[in-house]
């Protein structure tokens, strides 16, 4: 451990965002007297005439105090950064980043806060500066004391969190000893980081650190956009907790350990995020899964977006989800090279739409009213349990805000869970008593959360852990980061595949219009892989979740037979693969939508009554199994192929294969003979279980195969 001497007060809150909530320390009288004879005067706490403190609940105290405390010795620990694993004079190397980071930072927050107070209805920044900006916010949730308890342990087998086997698997990879090793590295590798305009940084970013918190930090630099925030009444104001930077609003799950009894987070979907700046002004981060009227002009934006809410909400939660902050009156930034022409957004003259550095973003100043404000503290406070301090300017407007909170009714939080596993209640306690003290006599509202659901924890997590590692392995030939753009890719093909069919309807001779698609199919299977295996997610979910309104739950909407083949994608011939997720994809869903289909029974009633026999032919026909690209497989089928037309084994099957032609004939009895050889001419190349899935995944669906006769 480093010397004594070295011992430094680190802020997880930086002491320029403290100062915004100060004030000159004054104290009481002339101060302490000097004792006859004494020497120089000693002030309460260390804290001098002049110096700048904040009002502060402290939380830790018995019974909990409002107090001062100096700028300087709040919101911070000791040695918070120091990194012993480096001789002594680097060990402060995080810190010293941080603060070169701070003092850029500091210069835009100081150009918000002056725009503020001199009435301006808003401020520009560059492209530059918002980025900037938006990597702070990001950092003052990652390198708060939150993350410092996820990663400070100096043996991976101490590392509890639900990514342990992936983090450990990382630091064994890049030979990191500690898990706060790779805090300090991801820390670093953050700030370091150049966000270019052209967004390469996405692609760079998650070979630099921890891959998950990597892409965790894409989607929250892109997936919510940022608006400033200032109470519209002036006797209100923002509150700072510990973990402000930390807290999100939205839907939160908590389930009970069916062996432990212990409670845990099964899913969670921040909607808004919150960055206090000064008790006038909250930078707000809204979620991209709501609604934006003036971009929802755009159906294709807005289906886009509509897809992404029940990706995000609908398809998780078995309730309805509503936003605290729904009305919130914030809009996106407006910006340099774009304007509104009759209500929608274009380019302006001259503009190409490429992102600059020298491209200026403008950022007004919404009020909001009282009841916004309150909700906003309220969501603060609901989650002070483990905090030190409340920090506020003015005891009179944090006495309102505090009663709010308390006696406002529970969707604002305040939902004691059983077990207590957060200290919520003894939280909600201490905030009444000072309530109290403070004047008022109105009853705290609160409510028991009866009935949490129980589930074996532990599988739940190894399912998700199974599901993120898929994700990795599909994202092969891209990067982790590429999912965001192939997402957004895979709705624009989707959405112009039924444009397309939608204008030709009974405009267009059937013919054309059925050359048309397998003319744009031809066009997206020249796209990468990978981004097929979105699209084929995204045509799932229009088609089985929004058209037939049948349910997909996670193993439906994550896990499809295209899984199976992207997970062996080492097998199958580079220009093959993309065409067999595709088929294997979207015979899937076929089926799915069909289930009272028999593909080999074309009598039955319901065949007969809903398609008629040609059609229920027609998925057993539509590819021929020389094409998957896998070399044993192809060359199982030619064998097969030679040794059918020897025997003439075509012209002997049974009767509900003779409605197939001869070609037909010769092409189900292949996939039967390479079905029965499969698993023997590939052992060996993968693991068993594998091998299973992929045989699956190519002989019930992608080429459906009869049963044996």
């Amino acid at each position: 451990m480093a010397a004594t001497s070295n011992a430094q007060y680190q802020h997880f809150v930086p002491q320029f965002l403290l100062n915004n909530f100060s004030h000159p320390y004054k104290p009481d009288g002339e101060g302490p007297r000097r004792r006859k004879g004494a020497g120089k005067r000693k002030y309460e706490k260390g804290m001098y005439p002049k110096d700048p403190v904040v009002r502060n609940l402290d939380l830790l105290a018995d019974p909990p105090t409002i107090c001062e405390k100096p700028v300087k010795r709040i919101l911070g620990q000791m040695n918070m950064y120091q990194d012993t694993s480096k001789p002594t004079e680097q060990q402060q190397h995080v810190e010293l980043l941080l603060s070169k980071l701070e003092m850029r930072a500091s210069e835009i927050f100081r150009k918000i806060t002056k725009a503020f107070e001199q009435k301006e209805a808003g401020l520009w920044l560059t492209r530059t500066e918002r980025n900037l900006l938006r990597k702070f916010l990001f950092l003052l949730k990652y390198r708060g004391d939150t993350f410092r308890h996820r990663f400070f342990h100096q043996n991976p087998e101490d590392y509890r969190e639900n990514d342990r086997e992936l983090l450990r698997e990382y630091m064994a990879k890049h030979g990191f000893k500690r898990p706060v090793d790779v805090w300090f590295h991801n820390i670093k590798a953050i700030i370091e980081l150049d966000m270019d305009p052209g967004r390469s940084w996405q692609l760079d970013l998650p070979k630099r650190m921890y891959p998950d918190d990597a892409m965790w930090f894409v989607s929250h630099e892109g997936f919510y956009y940022m608006a400033i925030c200032t109470p519209s009444d002036a006797k209100d104001e923002f509150i700072l907790t510990d973990n402000s930077y930390n807290i999100f609003e939205g839907p939160n799950h908590f389930v009970k350990d069916a062996n432990s009894g212990e409670l845990g987070g099964s899913a969670y979907t921040p909607l808004h995020e919150f960055a206090p700046v000064s008790p006038k002004l909250m930078i707000i981060l809204r979620s991209s899964v709501l609604p934006n009227a003036l971009e929802d002009v755009d159906p294709e934006v807005k289906a886009f977006r509509a897809w992404q809410r029940s990706l995000a909400i609908d398809m998780v939660y078995d309730y309805e989800v509503t936003s605290l902050l729904a009305d919130l009156p914030i809009e996106k930034a407006t910006n340099s090279y774009t304007e509104i022409v009759d209500g929608r957004i274009s380019a302006i003259s001259g503009a190409d739409w490429k992102p600059r550095k020298d491209d200026r973003f403008c950022f007004r100043f919404f009020p909001i009213c009282s009841k916004h404000v309150h909700t906003i503290n309220g969501i603060l406070l609901d989650n002070a349990g483990r905090c030190s301090s409340v920090v506020f300017e003015s005891q009179e407007s944090f006495a309102r805000t505090l009663e709010w909170y308390l006696t406002a009714p529970c969707t604002v939080g305040k939902n004691i869970v059983p077990g207590d596993a957060d200290g919520r209640w003894a939280t909600l306690k201490k905030l009444e008593s000072v309530s109290r003290a403070l004047g008022s006599d109105k009853e705290t509202v609160w409510t028991h959360l009866e009935g949490v659901p129980t589930i074996d924890y532990e599988d739940f997590r190894t399912r998700k852990l199974a599901q993120r590692r898929k994700l990795n392995r599909i994202l092969t030939g891209g990067s982790i980061v590429t999912f965001m753009e192939d997402l957004t890719q895979a709705g624009r093909m989707w959405t112009l595949r039924v444009k397309i069919d939608s204008w030709s309807k009974g405009k267009v001779d059937e013919a054309v219009r059925h050359r048309n698609r397998e003319l744009l199919l031809d066009a997206y299977l020249r796209l990468p892989p990978r981004r097929i295996w979105h699209y084929i997610r995204f045509v799932r979910f229009s088609i089985l979740y929004v058209h037939y309104n049948i349910p997909i739950d996670d193993d439906e909407g994550f896990s499809g037979p295209e899984d199976a083949v992207v997970r062996v994608h080492q097998l199958v011939s580079p220009d093959r693969l993309a065409r067999l997720i595709y088929t294997a994809g979207m015979n899937s869903i076929d089926m799915r939508s069909r289930p009272w289909l028999d593909l080999w029974d074309p009598f039955t009633k319901d065949n007969l009554e809903k398609v008629g026999p040609r059609e229920v032919l027609g998925l057993a026909r539509m590819i021929l199994f020389y094409t998957p690209g896998i070399p044993e497989v192809q060359d199982l089928a030619r064998q097969a192929q030679l040794e059918i037309l020897r025997a003439g084994l075509h012209n002997k099957l049974g009767m509900s294969m003779r409605l197939f032609d001869e070609g037909d004939r010769i092409e189900l009895l292949t996939r039967m003979m390479v079905r029965e050889s499969f698993m023997d001419a590939l052992r060996g190349r993968l693991e068993p279980s594998f091998l299973l899935d992929l045989k699956t995944a190519l002989f019930d669906v992608a080429y459906p195969t009869p049963p044996q006769t």
